[in-house]
């Protein structure tokens, strides 16, 4: 029998990346807006954001191989749209690795992970911190943007067309 669904953990990972890109984005802004009204919240968030991306960091890894090992699923729509959806999905997985890194790379001090264990600051050079800080303001607001793109996809695909590109991703106990 044909396996219509993604396997467990890519619905996981994919689900788990969705949840913190979604709280880093969120978070993220909300730092800008508090940064000098709030500094106490400000720090918190700013050290949550950065143990998450710690552990996410290592999934996101696991996830981009795992794409290439897992068993594909059969075409679903077709097939002259196959190409940009190839596209789409590389340059997803390209912009979260450049979020990552580039979000590592503007640290100007080191961080406790969730307060607890000390990471050291990769670079001690304002400029160059400054550059990738520069780099993750713009790749965040372009991985935003193609998740944004990602969803209106998906929805266009289940109320639209109709088909069940969203419960692939759901899983086997839901839709019809």
């Amino acid at each position: 029998m044909t396996q219509h669904y993604y396997d467990p953990l890519s619905r996981l990972l994919h689900w788990l990346m969705a949840v913190v890109i979604l709280y880093a984005t969120l978070a993220g802004y909300l730092m800008h807006l508090v940064i000098d009204s709030h500094p106490r919240l400000f720090q918190f968030l700013s050290v949550l954001n950065m143990s998450m991306a710690t552990l996410i960091a290592p999934l996101f890894l696991l996830r981009w191989g795992w794409q290439h090992l897992r068993a594909p699923l059969p075409e679903n729509g077709a097939s002259h749209h196959h190409g940009w959806v190839k596209l789409a999905h590389a340059l997803l997985y390209g912009l979260m690795f450049v979020v990552l890194l580039s979000g590592f790379l503007m640290l100007e001090q080191d961080y406790p992970l969730f307060w607890l264990y000390p990471i050291a600051n990769p670079i001690d050079n304002p400029e160059v911190n400054a550059f990738f800080f520069r780099v993750h303001r713009l790749a965040c607001l372009s991985l935003a943007t193609l998740v944004m793109l990602h969803v209106v996809a998906a929805l266009y695909h289940h109320r639209i067309k109709g088909d069940r590109t969203l419960y692939r991703m759901l899983g086997p106990h839901t839709g019809k």
